[in-house]
């Protein structure tokens, strides 16, 4: 790797501004021994290393000499899933391995269905969205090419349900929009690309679903690995939540009597006795998850006694509601509609297989619980450890590997990270840190700061960050644990001079572009914003934690 990384090597000759690093040299070359011997490796790089370009290049070096012949980088957060396809994988192939073939793939639900939004305006889904952000859709949907969410105009998370890509609902080659589709031309792009970025939630979904969704691989690399424990337990357990099944009784059949069941013109008598279903099943589902909402009582989690003190009166009716749905399908010749019918009639079903799952705690070696979020109740269960699933299902398919974050060992050791994920071989490598933290960082702690649940607090922490933000002259990033905290302080903050860059307001990759260019800018974010953005030089001066984030000790994992 000297030949790329070394004091004369190619990126010092060709990049502006690269700095020699021993560290990420030395990260390269470990990586590359372990592409050659098929072995797993584990790497603490520190912020600083500049670990993406460390593992990207033995990576590529790899790809382009058919030593390896498909690999995927999988990150914990959208921003350097972007990053590392917008900026740093370009800087390897036009400087280093021109043939290299990337590309990025995000989750279906990500993607425009054009059928759905055909199929959401003929049932008269959108006679309730603002006109306004109704043809703002439609404009967008006749001109981008990738179809993908977080490039489209502004659009609320109901208005997308309504049009995005659903497995359960997808048409596949009978789609009248099959050439067209956007989801269809990522998955061609996959299939060509030797390189394929995703994040941790799309790599569990390809591995809970057999390995069904990404083309095949030989080599996995994780950033923010640190994240893939409970990631990992997340898409290996199961849940239901009173939103998910209002979501399905809505498109069948909203209150206001738009969805599937109106595109099917019905006889009246027929479209009658669905609608009593439908109505019989949506008042049971309320009365239901209304009583599992008491369990929590002013807690927002907690764990399931056994057996769970809530009577099924759910499961009955949406079988009720499956088989009827059923009986709807030799009445219409319209195929698209009968895919429908059973796509919704099999949602049901799964529905109730997991109600009986969840309620008799079937599973041994899960942890139950509930939980409210918002307006909204669940009813989960994730393995207490995914160590045996991630050995016998990851680390045993894949030839190599590689698992990288600043924050790996305790104590200068892997072993408790290396339990925790199953992870029993793989070759380790604890770097130290390029940084001199004696001469170049500053750690302040205010004095005085009322506890965060009295009164005085809020006031508190926005005229520190008012005052921190003016010494710094912006190029400042403020790091919040809630959405809640983050508003009610920016509500209050007086910062004239500076513009405010809220997480929320566009990409978050976007957010990032801008605040590296303007300096007179201050960054605010929630959890996207903790980790994984690359912010070099003068721009970012200073960094504000409001509140460190441990979790909640009444976490039922925890």
């Amino acid at each position: 790797m000297d030949r790329y990384f070394g004091k004369e090597g190619i990126l010092s000759k060709k990049l502006k501004g690269f700095e020699y690093r021993p560290q990420q040299q030395d990260m390269a070359q470990a990586i590359r021994e372990c592409l050659k011997a098929q072995k797993h490796i584990i790497v603490e790089a520190p912020t600083g290393v500049g670990k993406s370009i460390a593992y990207l290049i033995p990576l590529a070096e790899a790809l382009t000499r058919a030593e390896v012949e498909r690999a995927v980088v999988a990150t914990y957060t959208k921003a350097l899933q972007r990053q590392l396809v917008e900026k740093d994988l370009p800087v390897v192939r036009e400087n280093l391995f021109p043939d290299l073939k990337y590309t990025v793939s995000f989750g279906s639900e990500n993607y425009l269905c054009l059928r759905r939004l055909e199929a959401a305006r003929e049932g008269g889904l959108f006679d309730d969205i603002h006109p306004g952000h109704f043809n703002a859709l439609l404009r967008w949907a006749n001109e981008t090419f990738t179809g993908l969410v977080m490039e489209a105009p502004v659009v609320d998370a109901g208005l997308w349900s309504l049009v995005c890509r659903d497995p359960d609902l997808c048409h596949h080659k009978d789609c009248p929009y099959y050439l067209q589709c956007f989801y269809q031309k990522a998955k061609k792009q996959e299939r060509d690309s030797q390189l394929i970025v995703v994040n941790h939630h799309l790599y569990f979904v390809n591995m809970a679903s057999g390995w069904s969704i990404l083309p095949e691989f030989q080599v996995s690399v994780f950033d923010e690995a640190h994240e893939i424990e409970k990631v990992a337990s997340e898409y290996l357990g199961y849940e239901v939540s009173s939103g998910s099944v209002k979501y399905l009784l809505d498109s069948i059949l909203n209150r206001k009597g738009k969805g599937l069941l109106r595109r099917l013109r019905l006889p009246d008598n027929l479209f009658s006795r669905v609608q009593g279903i439908l109505q019989r099943t949506r008042a049971q589902a309320e009365t239901f998850f209304q009583r599992v909402a008491e369990l929590l009582g002013p807690e927002r989690s907690i764990k399931l006694p056994y057996p769970v003190p809530v009577v099924d009166i759910l499961s009955e009716h949406l079988d009720d509601l499956a088989e009827e749905l059923k009986t709807l399908i030799d009445l219409t010749e319209r195929e698209d509609l009968k895919r429908d019918l059973r796509a919704m009639s099999t949602r049901c079903r799964a529905f109730v297989e997991t109600l009986e799952m969840l309620l008799e705690q079937k599973l041994p070696d899960y942890v139950y619980w509930t939980e409210r979020h918002q307006r909204t109740v669940k009813l989960v269960a994730t393995p207490l450890e995914p160590a045996e699933q991630l050995r016998n299902h990851l680390y045993s398919l894949m030839d190599t590997v590689v698992l990288t974050s600043a924050t790996l060992t305790v104590g200068g050791n892997f072993s408790f990270i290396k339990q925790r994920i199953g992870l029993d071989e793989a070759e380790e490598l604890s770097l130290p840190s390029p940084f001199n933290y004696r001469e170049n960082l500053l750690l302040y702690i205010p004095q005085g700061i009322p506890e965060p649940d009295t009164e005085g607090y809020k006031e508190a922490i926005t005229e520190e960050i008012e005052k921190l933000v003016r010494l710094s002259d912006g190029r400042t990033l403020v790091l919040f644990t809630s959405y809640a905290l983050m508003q009610e302080v920016l509500h209050k903050i007086n910062l004239q001079g500076y513009e405010l860059l809220i997480q929320g307001q566009r990409d978050s990759y976007r957010l990032v572009e801008e605040f590296r260019t303007n300096p007179r800018t201050v960054l605010c974010g929630v959890y996207t914003f903790w980790q994984g953005i690359d912010v070099p030089g003068d721009a970012l001066q200073c960094v504000i934690i409001t509140r460190l984030p441990f979790s909640v000790p009444t976490d039922p994992v925890v």
